[in-house]
């Protein structure tokens, strides 16, 4: 018994996590592990962190912050005077505006003729 547990020491180990899960999901993780020939609920959700984190890494995080709609407004026509020829989802992005916003915002713009349309 000794020889084992000195055995398990050696190896290095995860750290191990406490998860909550409702007990609907839980099944659906049982049956999914059931279906797909895996060891354990510990692999399943190992493999679906995994491609979650990555997805994550690899998408473009937008922080969005509230603006009022005279700031947003300044705000994207200096945005067009450093760079003239941006889209909408451009600027939106690089200032954190809200897209539905940002496209009320320049579409405003154009009508009052400050902004045009690039071809």
């Amino acid at each position: 018994m000794q020889y084992m547990q000195y055995m398990q020491n050696r190896k290095m180990r995860k750290p191990t996590i406490s998860l909550r899960l409702p007990s609907k999901l839980l099944g659906e993780v049982d049956d999914l592990v059931g279906r797909a020939h895996m060891k354990s609920r510990t692999e399943l959700l190992e493999r679906a962190i995994e491609a979650y984190v990555q997805e994550l890494r690899d998408s473009k995080v937008v922080v969005v912050r509230t603006w009022t709609e005279p700031k947003a407004r300044a705000a994207i026509v200096k945005y067009l005077r450093r760079k003239p020829s941006a889209f909408v989802s451009e600027i939106c992005e690089a200032l954190g505006i809200d897209f539905e916003l940002g496209f009320r915002v320049v579409y405003r713009l154009m009508e009052e003729g400050i902004v045009d349309r690039t071809p």
